[in-house]
């Protein structure tokens, strides 16, 4: 199954007086019975000309007083006066404005279903009334407004008036109107003329006819295309050859074309860039293979220069936006996401939440279900780190999600106090399972840090400070990268704490994978002294290596009770220093609980993580059909905690 298409967009013009507002108030009843959700918008005139009690009449020197019109279209050189000018431009970019608007309203209320953008009036009636010329700026972005429809109803008023009658009669007004309509008409595609002097019941029921006739042609138009690029591409004509075999690999779903169902995962780390693979982009990797098995799979990702390649069976797809910086990037990957959606054709898009939005909006471009997946941002840092109208977004954007994936239960109580009408999930990282050496439980030469350069929120300054008063006897490893301004300060704070003339605090930067094994292989504990955290995963590496994780008693790291952790009072530096120095100096104690670590991490794994978001998958998409959100006040979805 493709995305869901767009609503039909028609617009009922036509000149005043000739029936045009009655034609679509009763089209509206005749739709809806037809089963289409029918969202009406004003699809002609801009807002002075809607709000004033008299329309503002900006004329040129030397235009006619009264009400003639000076037609400028057979002189390219009169262009208007720049208020005139500016009126059109206003009068033709609010309409598509409200297009759009509706045009989202209408998918987010169909669900799915067929759905029509109904205007009264619509850029027929811009042009015919403000008759521009055929080359200026208003006349393409009319053009452009009417190609965006797929059928114009025109409402003829009759026959032009007697030959013989003067300019001065009451119908000459209305005969210039007529001729202009004719003339635009000829110019725009989707064009169904109706003769507005037959009874109103008969032409509402030819109107309804020319647009069932005009969404069966789309839907027919729709399913040619799809052929047409299957039979032009070999390698999708081949891969649907192989999904409609009766002999292809057990498991597969099957859309209603024949081929596989279409899952869709975004994120903002690069899975393939080191530099910027974060635990959200460890995550989407892990979770696409999974999920290639029984679905195509597309990953779409930000990256320095745009363009899609395949690799492994997944198809990559990168948005280039890292060019703008980190948080700009980020704002435009966001902003972008949308309008990719309306270009991928999927079943299901998987969203891994980018900062500094914990949700986007992505829901309502969208008919096909959206899982939320949210990196901690539920538990994120204090109100002081984070921007009003971001928060105010974040509580909007979640309420628009039917299905959230979460890190940790604390988060998942977060989220859905915001978004309490959604299906909130729990789904745990998962680690690479190691074989524990028992001889090597207990040892360690220095106590490690392990994550990134962020001063306040990782909670390094504490952990400098802790390590300053209780001068444990290891030496101290912090191992991570992060922005330049916060590696400045940690250098800062680094050395006004480094005394004599054998340093114990030190900084080695960036560690990839092999050189992060081997730092949690050859450390005594590992201390996360973060004041705030989504999941800890480094500290379920260190687990799996069989080595105590020290930490403060976040709601976020509950999940490692009784897992070999020692946790302490929230930002009690004296309470750290002397863990600290307890760990440091008792090598059966760091054995006793690296042993219970090493039992956890097992529960652990990614073939049950990913199992996890398989099912989910296929519990979406083998449905017979999508449930609606809940429309009762205080109804609530089922929720796994």
């Amino acid at each position: 199954m493709s995305a869901p298409r767009g609503p039909l967009r028609i617009a009922v013009s036509g000149p005043d007086g000739a029936g045009r507002s009655r034609l679509a108030r009763r089209l509206l009843p005749l739709l809806r019975e037809r089963g289409f959700t029918v969202v009406t918008a004003h699809g002609h005139d801009c807002l002075l000309c809607r709000r004033l009690p008299v329309p503002p009449r900006v004329r040129d020197t030397g235009e006619p007083g009264g009400d003639g019109w000076a037609r400028r279209a057979t002189d390219p050189e009169r262009r208007g006066s720049p208020l005139r000018r500016a009126h059109a431009f206003l009068d033709a970019a609010e309409p598509a404005v409200r297009l759009a608007v509706a045009g989202l309203v209408a998918r987010r209320r169909a669900r799915g279903g067929p759905a029509v953008v109904l205007t009264d009036g619509g850029p027929l009636d811009g042009l015919a009334r403000r008759d521009p010329p055929t080359g200026s700026g208003a006349a393409r972005l009319l053009l452009a407004a009417a190609a965006d429809y797929d059928l114009t109803l025109l409402v003829e008023s009759g026959p032009d008036p007697l030959r013989g009658r003067g300019p001065d009669t009451p119908d000459a007004p209305r005969s210039a109107a007529r001729a202009r309509y004719r003339c635009w008409s000829r110019r725009l595609p989707g064009i169904a003329r109706l003769d507005g002097t037959r009874p109103p019941s008969l032409v509402a029921a030819a109107a309804l006819e020319r647009v069932l006739v005009a969404g069966r042609e789309r839907d027919e138009s729709v399913v040619r295309a799809r052929q047409e690029a299957a039979a032009r591409t070999p390698e999708r004509a081949a891969a649907r050859a192989r999904a409609e075999s009766p002999a292809g690999p057990r498991g597969t779903r099957r859309g209603p074309d024949g081929g596989r169902r279409h899952v869709v995962v975004s994120v903002y780390e690069d899975v393939e860039n080191p530099g910027h693979r974060g635990g959200g982009a460890l995550v989407a990797g892990k979770v696409a293979r999974r999920l290639a098995d029984d679905f195509r799979v597309t990953v779409v990702t930000a990256g320095l220069r745009g363009g899609a390649v395949e690799r492994d069976g997944i198809r990559y797809v990168r948005l280039p936006v890292r060019r703008a910086g980190p948080r700009a990037g980020r704002l435009l990957f966001l902003a972008l996401l949308p309008l990719v959606s309306r270009r991928i054709r999927h079943d299901l898009w998987l969203e891994s939440f980018t900062p500094p939005l914990s949700a986007s909006f992505l829901p309502l471009t969208t008919a096909a279900p959206v899982v939320g997946i949210d990196h901690g941002r539920g538990a994120g840092p204090p109100g002081r780190f984070r921007l009003v109208p971001f928060a105010v977004m974040e509580r909007l954007g979640l309420r628009c999600y039917r299905h959230i994936v979460v890190m940790n239960a604390a988060d998942g109580r977060v989220v859905r106090r915001l978004s309490p009408r959604a299906d909130v999930q729990v789904f745990a990282d998962g680690v690479e399972q190691r074989a524990v050496d028992e001889t090597r439980l207990g040892s360690g030469q220095f106590i490690l840090y392990l994550g990134r350069i962020d001063t306040w929120g990782k909670g390094l300054d504490l952990l400098l400070d802790a390590y300053d008063r209780s001068r444990p006897p290891l030496d101290l490893l912090l191992a991570g990268t992060g922005a330049p301004a916060e590696e400045r300060r940690l250098a800062a704070l680094v050395a006004a704490r480094t005394r004599g003339p054998e340093p114990r605090i030190h900084w080695v930067g960036y560690a990839d994978e092999d050189r992060r094994r081997q730092l949690l292989r050859d450390s005594a504990f590992l201390v996360m002294p973060s004041r705030h955290e989504a999941f800890g995963r480094v500290a379920l590496e260190a687990m799996a290596h069989g080595k105590p994780v020290l930490h403060f008693d976040l709601p976020a790291l509950r999940w490692m009770r009784d897992g070999g952790d020692v946790a302490v009072a929230p930002f009690d530096v004296a309470a750290l220093g002397e863990r600290m120095t307890e760990l440091s100096g008792d090598a059966a104690l760091r054995r006793r609980l690296g042993r219970r670590s090493a039992l956890a991490a097992q529960h652990y794994t990614w073939d049950e993580t990913t199992g996890r978001y398989l099912a989910l998958a296929h519990r979406l998409l083998d449905a017979p059909s999508y449930p609606r959100r809940p429309t009762k006040r205080g109804a609530s979805w089922r929720t796994t905690l």
